[in-house]
């Protein structure tokens, strides 16, 4: 290896950015389904979300699935969604809960793999509880895309939801929700577009059956990721969502189905 070279590789070593100025999205956790703790309650016909929101410093027995089974004792984000978005996903009738969907913080202990059902058990510490909308905010801005990527023969790579099917859309006002799948791996963005530009807010990549990543974010698109997920919206099948519109900001309807 020549000098020259040599300089370069130890110039673009010492002026790589800091991991931790990379790693700038919220990581979330999203497979422990919090109605099988309440699962009778979860089936009523209307819900107060205070009977069955997680309460803060109570501690509560959770399984994630092994999707998620990197998860270590320690500080953790965990999505809690409404009954029947629980069991069935957002993109099944119910996209509207989103906005009553949350953010659970607490503290994961007592980490113990169960090896026969595959999942990941915890005692889980609840210190905070914020709505996933008003986490969006939380999110500083971050330059590194969270739309995933498949690398390709020729050493390129793709957008996975170039190539995404069952395109799913459903309008929150100011923000937009994207659901598809591109093989076996499960897709869900949420938008907002500010003086034409598409910001992510939420991305959950769901491979199968390899680890889930779900991100709360603020990245605006560059102009070829902007190009397909506007293809990709102008694609997409609008959802009907059948969620009582007399409901409260406060209730919920309970599961119809798992």
């Amino acid at each position: 290896m020549s000098i020259r070279l040599a300089s370069l590789i130890g110039f673009f070593r010492s002026h790589k950015e800091p991991d931790h100025e990379q790693a700038k999205a919220i990581q979330l956790l999203q497979t422990m389904q919090w109605s099988k703790l309440c699962w009778d309650a979860s089936w009523e016909d209307t819900i107060e979300l205070e009977d069955l929101l997680p309460e803060v410093g109570k501690t509560y027995p959770i399984k994630l699935e092994e999707n998620e089974d990197f998860t270590q004792d320690g500080q953790a984000l965990i999505l809690w969604q409404p009954p029947h978005s629980d069991l069935n996903g957002w993109y099944d009738k119910r996209p509207s809960e989103i906005l009553k969907s949350y953010v659970i913080e607490g503290i994961l202990t007592d980490r113990y793999s169960d090896h026969e059902t595959r999942e990941i058990n915890f005692n889980f510490k609840v210190s905070k509880r914020s709505s996933l909308v008003d986490y969006f905010f939380e999110a500083p801005l971050n330059r590194v895309s969270s739309l995933s990527s498949v690398g390709q023969g020729d050493g390129s790579s793709r957008v996975q939801w170039q190539d995404a099917q069952y395109i799913q859309k459903y309008s929150l006002g100011k923000f937009l929700y994207l659901s598809g799948s591109e093989g076996e791996t499960g897709l869900e963005l949420i938008l907002s577009c500010e003086e034409s530009k598409i910001c992510i807010h939420y991305s959950a990549t769901l491979h199968y059956p390899a680890h889930y990543e779900t991100v709360i974010t603020k990245h605006y698109l560059d102009r070829k990721e902007q190009k397909i997920i506007e293809s990709i919206i102008d694609k997409a099948t609008e959802i009907i969502d059948t969620s009582d519109k007399y409901l409260t900001d406060t209730q919920i309807l309970g599961a119809e189905y798992w």
